[in-house]
Formats: structure tokens, sequence, C-alpha cells
């Protein structure tokens, strides 16, 4: 069995392949650029799928759509070729998963002996593998932030981090969905026609795994809505302790105001003669009060 891997290709080299490997003329522009398909040309059969976004690419604003899955930033578009005896990848810039499956073996191995059909299946699974990875980094994000909304005040700034967070799962979860048909399709009955009976379970273990992807990127998204209620309980939480302090210091300036208008009443009585004794006296006496309420407040956890 032949793997060939071409990265950042060009127009010459791909005709020069597709002659070596007598492919149809025409392709490597067969297939719709939008979007994932699959394609089956008798003897061989191509589709394509995009990776996961890179890591230092979960911040950026842009979703994708159905015209253009570039839009997503570090996500790599691959393209696959698989006959019988070859397999051909096609991709521009460094795909992780292509990496580390070579990377896996230590010595002189039997994957040779496996079939191109049988090789795309394992390829494909390991690209499923970099969706799960995805998914684990946005959770330990998600509960970093957790940890710091219960222990910092609420703000604008992890408020911006959840919503990058939601963008993050939005891009993951339209990649991963838009490759449905490729997944679905080479189960299919009409595929099965060209792909070897050894390669069949595997492409139908893929539907599997790749519905299970589906379903961590679904409970990561409730994940990170679960991050913003507790947000929301917290900002909740700040308000209520503000509007508590808000009242208490009200009901004492209230207090005071009451005092200071008993002692500016019109009657004649010795204590409104002492002059400055007098003021000093009362001032005193509502500093002394409001103290005393603080003391008491902070006691009872009031404010």
């Amino acid at each position: 069995m032949l793997w060939i891997d071409i990265d950042e290709p060009d127009a010459g080299e791909l005709e020069r392949l597709g002659q070596l490997l007598n492919l149809r003329r025409g392709a490597w522009t067969a297939q719709d650029a939008g979007r994932p398909m699959l394609e089956n040309y008798g003897e061989y059969f191509r589709f394509s799928v995009s990776t996961a976004p890179a890591p230092n690419h979960g911040t950026d604003d842009r979703l994708p759509n159905s015209t253009e899955e570039r839009a997503v930033p570090g996500s790599i578009r691959v393209d696959f070729i698989v006959s019988e005896r070859w397999l051909v990848t096609v991709h521009a810039g460094n795909v992780p998963c292509l990496d580390r499956f070579r990377e896996q073996d230590k010595a002189e191995t039997l994957i040779g002996l496996l079939t191109g059909q049988a090789l795309a299946a394992s390829l494909l699974d390991w690209h499923l593998g970099e969706y799960f990875q995805e998914v684990s980094r946005i959770e330990e994000a998600a509960d970093k932030l957790d940890e710091r909304v219960l222990r910092e005040s609420a703000s604008g700034i992890l408020l911006g981090r959840m919503v990058a967070l939601r963008r993050r799962v939005s891009r993951l979860r339209s990649l991963l969905v838009a490759q449905r048909e490729v997944f679905y399709g080479l189960s299919r009955p009409d595929f099965a026609l060209v792909t070897d009976s050894g390669a069949a379970p595997f492409y139908e273990g893929l539907v599997t795994r790749f519905e299970r992807a589906v379903d961590e990127v679904e409970r990561t998204r409730d994940v990170v809505v679960g991050s913003f209620e507790l947000f929301t309980s917290r900002t909740g939480q700040q308000t209520n302790d503000l509007v508590k302090v808000l009242t208490f210091l009200t009901a004492i300036v209230g207090f005071c105001a009451a005092i200071a208008g008993l002692m500016g009443m019109n009657f004649k009585l010795p204590f409104f003669e002492t002059g400055t004794t007098g003021f000093s006296i009362v001032t005193g006496g509502l500093v002394f009060i409001a103290l005393i309420s603080v003391a008491y407040a902070r006691h009872r956890d009031w404010i």
C-alpha cells in the first residue's frame, strides 16, 4: 500500500500526480470547495474533511458558513483520494492528526499491509480524536473561568471570555456537523461496493464515533452555558450585597437626620443654650451611633 501525503501543493505537482495514478482529468477541482463532500469515481473515491481549530486560534470572532469552511482560523481542509492499494492526502498546512499517526510507529510495523480504504478509516478516527481533544481544552478553560467567577468580582472581562468560549464551541460544532455527509456516506450500501470487506466495519464504527463527537460538543456547549448562569448568579449576588449596603447607609443617614431635626425644633430648652458644647455632644453622639450600627451590621453579615 502506498500513502502519498502532499503539503502545500501547486497545480503542476497535482497534475503530475493525477497522471501517475491515472486519475480523471480535473479530479482536483471537481469537488465543491465550500463544504466536505463525498464522490465516487468507481476505482477510487474522494472526500474532504476539516480539522478541529488549533488551540491558538480559539478567540477569533468569525464563524464558519456553508460557503467558506476555511473562514475558521486554525482549521485545515484535508482532501482524501482513496483506492484499494494507495491513498493520497492533500492539505495546505500542518495537520496534527496525520503527524501523530506517523509518530506512533517507533519501529518497523505491519501498517503497510493495510489497504488504502482501511488506512483512510484509521486516519479519520485520528481526525475525530482532534475534536475530542479540543472539547477537553474548552472544558478545561470553562473550569478555570468558573473558578475566576467565584473568586473575583463579576466584570466585563469575564463576560467577554465566556462569549469567546461560546463562539469557540459554535465553530467546533459547525465544522463537525458539516462533515456528517462524509461519515454517513462512507457506510452507505453504495459505497460498500468500492470499499473492501475488511474496511467496511471500520467505516460503520466511524459513524458511531462521529455521533459521539457531536454529543460531546453539544455537552460542552451546555457547560459554557452553565458558566454564564454562574456568572449571572454571581452578578445578582453582588447587586444584592450593594443594595443591602445602600439600604443600611440610607437608614443611618435617615436616623441621623431625624436626630438633627429634633435638635432643630423651636423650643426653648436649656440644652440648646450650651453652644459649642451641645453641638459637639450631638455630633459625637451621631458619629458614635453610626459606628455602633456599622459594627453590628458587620457582625450580623448584613453588609
